[in-house]
């Protein structure tokens, strides 16, 4: 959902522990425009070229005239971890109509192209409803709904055409247990949330990581080597996610 729900951030401590925890391929795309929130996280050392000629626009390109193969989207991604987590970066493109008209005829191709290459797929869709996303999640296995812990953008979601509950997870990020609004009440409001939920406690030394470009690091660093109760909460939800999602399917998509 739409606002300060943190969902880039979920969605970028999810897919890492997913990959280090269940030693499977990751890969991380998203469709916002003008938006470089993903790719700052994780590289901090960013220049003005460093985007040239790769990114969703060089896929985009490349598969209006072959089928995409696994050196050309990785040829068009950015690497860590020993190539076990590919991050592929967003538009260059400063004209928001010729992108769209651009991603609306290839994103969904894209997808299913990187799918044949990599074990686990997270893809963080822009907000607001339109044919290539609804394409998106109609294939996922799971959808993941990020709400912040507002009553009122709850309320507007499960008001609404909301997604089909045989595949959708759920998610409160930047959570604060001392909130009314608390999960075990969240959930006497909402029954459809119970059973499919976790929460993504506001964590600082995460969000300073994010930052910084060091979210890798900061995962790597207190994964095993807890400093202090935030990161050890912090962590423990982001591995109960982890468990959340696979324990149902084994690919996820990620909406904002």
């Amino acid at each position: 959902m739409a606002g300060h729900s943190g969902t880039t951030g979920s969605m970028l401590a999810i897919a890492l522990l997913s990959c280090l925890k269940l030693k499977k391929s990751v890969y991380l795309l998203h469709n916002q425009f003008m938006d470089r929130s993903m790719e700052k996280a994780i590289f901090d050392a960013e220049t003005s070229d460093m985007y040239e000629d790769i990114g969703i626009d060089s896929l985009a390109r490349n598969i209006k005239v072959s089928p995409l193969t696994e050196d050309i989207i990785n040829d068009s991604s950015m690497s860590l971890y020993n190539n076990m987590i590919h991050i592929l970066p967003g538009t260059t493109k400063e004209n928001r109509y010729l992108f769209e008209k651009d991603i609306s005829l290839t994103f969904p191709a894209i997808v299913n192209s990187i799918n044949s290459f990599y074990d686990f797929i997270f893809i963080n869709l822009a907000a607001g409803e339109n044919e290539y996303s609804n394409k998106i999640m109609e294939d996922a296995d799971i959808i993941v709904v990020t709400f912040a812990q507002d009553k009122n953008m709850i309320d507007k979601y499960f008001s609404g055409n909301h997604l089909p509950e045989d595949k959708t997870l759920y998610l409160i990020g930047k959570y604060n247990c001392n909130s009314r609004y608390n999960l075990k009440n969240l959930e006497r409001c909402y029954p459809l949330l119970r059973n499919k939920t976790e929460v993504i406690p506001y964590d600082v030394g995460f969000m300073d990581a994010m930052a910084d470009g060091k979210v890798m690091q900061y995962i790597l660093k207190n994964l095993f080597n807890y400093k202090g109760d935030n990161n050890q909460n912090f962590l423990k939800k982001i591995n109960k996610a982890v468990d959340l999602l696979f324990a149902n399917k084994k690919k996820a998509g990620e909406i904002t």
